[in-house]
């Protein structure tokens, strides 16, 4: 039986590369996309040029989808994603796995969550068969604030009470590999093993690197403010500030099982990465 080929978008983005490494044995032809590929076997895929889109798709038969990082101008990643599953579709792609979010319906505190919608609803119109990874929030994306919160010593929160079970990048690329070899259609939730409250990742931060975090409760206007003191580059702060808040409607709480299923073992737990990440997450508290 021939190979499939997999052409894996944002191959040079945090999560595609790691996709394509997890891709990497014989039983495909793995393609890397980028705007700028840099490997010899890699294709340009620009999704603001749709000329590169139908070259890049020729003779492809699974594709990765990895969600576009167009988040400042309202409307511009549905358009990008438009764009891609239209090239798709002329190509004659067999399935398509995107990366989306969990509970993108219900989670009108996240501010890109309406791209998911729209594209999720976009591929059920394609009639193309997908695979709909809502990857969790990942583990890595604690490097961009929790080294500030670490060296002031006390965690503003707006999540209350909410959990979110924190996911590796890797896991997540692990999972959507799978899915790239089976091709199985669905809806794929995939997530970290245990949803943690803030008081409870505080606790795993105390335990494995040996820092007490104050937890301070507060509104969603004076966590962005002490944000902004504790140094988180501006950029980040709407984004922590509408995951908490998300997190506090309970939109983040989803288990492990898919996950599992998918990679083969049980997702690897917060403590391992703040222990792996340990002299980047203590180095402003130095």
């Amino acid at each position: 039986m021939q190979r499939p080929s997999i052409l894996v978008t944002g191959a040079s983005g945090a999560l595609g590369s790691l996709v394509v490494r997890a891709l990497g044995d014989v039983s495909a032809r793995v393609i890397p996309g980028s705007r700028t590929p840099d490997l010899a076997d890699g294709r340009r895929i620009d999704f603001d040029d749709p000329a590169s889109l139908r070259v890049g798709f020729a003779g492809i038969d699974r594709l990765l989808l990895v969600l576009t990082d167009e988040l400042a101008v309202p409307g511009k990643r549905q358009r990008q994603h438009r764009a891609a599953i239209d090239a798709a579709l002329g190509a004659g792609i067999g399935y398509l796995a995107y990366t989306s979010m969990p509970n993108p319906t219900t989670s009108p505190a996240i501010f890109f969550a309406e791209d998911h919608v729209a594209t999720e609803q976009m591929l059920a119109e394609s009639r193309i068969p997908a695979g709909i990874l809502r990857n969790g929030w990942y583990q890595e994306n604690l490097l961009a604030y929790l080294p500030h919160i670490i060296a002031d010593g006390r965690w503003f929160t707006a999540a209350g009470a909410g959990r979110i079970p924190h996911v590796a990048r890797d896991d997540a690329a692990n999972a959507a590999a799978s899915l790239l070899r089976t091709a199985e259609p669905g809806i794929f939730d995939i997530a970290g093993p245990h949803p943690l409250t803030i008081e409870e990742i505080a606790a795993a931060v105390e335990a494995v690197l040996g820092r007490a975090l104050r937890v301070i409760q507060v509104d969603s206007a004076r966590l962005a403010v002490e944000l902004a003191r504790q140094g988180v580059p501006a950029p980040i702060i709407p984004m922590v500030v509408a995951t908490e808040e998300n997190q506090h409607a309970g939109r983040f709480e989803i288990g492990p099982e898919t996950t599992r299923k998918l990679i083969g073992r049980a997702p690897r737990p917060l403590h391992d990465f703040l222990r792996n990440h340990a002299e980047a997450l203590l180095a402003r508290a130095r």
